[in-house]
């Protein structure tokens, strides 16, 4: 089974673009800056301008993991691929973070998950990675997204094999400290 893991890193945070209001936030604004595809130990970057070679090879895999990937990445990359493309892409997904959140009502954190299960974490402030983009930090941000994107692998790999992770339950903000949750992925 061919198994990548993909995740992606945006020019502009939802602030950057006036977008406070979660229900104003659009994620099909947000331009793609650099997207990530780790597979057998082997990281791929492709920019904005490279979008249909991404699929290309998104479509390839038998399986796409990532964190958060049917809200967010698959959003952002709609203005390049079009809806026919993400939804062929969907079908093929394991959404670490929609199936946490189907069983804890939380959303859970690649930090919180990485820490608090592998001993891993960010290697930057996320909100600072699209400036760094537009500042031509590119390489930082390419390390920053092969960071996220071992993490992703890490937690699929502890899932399957665990059954279960460690995570910090909060409720509108609020910590009612940490849980355990059990998966089968």
């Amino acid at each position: 089974m061919n198994i990548v893991f993909f995740d992606l890193e945006t020019q502009y945070l939802f602030q950057d673009l006036g977008m406070l209001n979660y229900k104003q936030r659009d994620p099909t604004r947000l331009k793609l800056a650099i997207a990530g595809i780790f597979s057998n130990s082997k990281p791929l970057f492709f920019n904005e301008d490279q979008t249909e070679e991404l699929f290309e090879n998104l479509n390839q895999a038998d399986l796409i993991v990532g964190h958060n990937l049917l809200k967010f990445d698959y959003l952002v990359l709609k203005p390049y691929l079009g809806k026919k493309n993400i939804s062929k892409l969907e079908h093929k997904t394991l959404d670490t973070f929609n199936e946490l959140k189907k069983i804890t009502g939380c959303y859970i954190s690649l930090d919180d998950l990485g820490k608090r299960n592998l001993g891993m974490e960010k290697n930057v402030d996320t909100m600072k990675i699209p400036k760094m983009w537009r500042d031509g930090n590119h390489q930082e941000v390419k390390d920053y997204l092969l960071n996220d994107l071992k993490m992703t692998e890490a937690i699929y790999n502890h899932g399957k094999k665990n059954k279960k992770f460690k995570y910090d339950h909060k409720e509108y903000g609020k910590s009612y400290g940490e849980r355990e949750v059990f998966v089968d992925w």
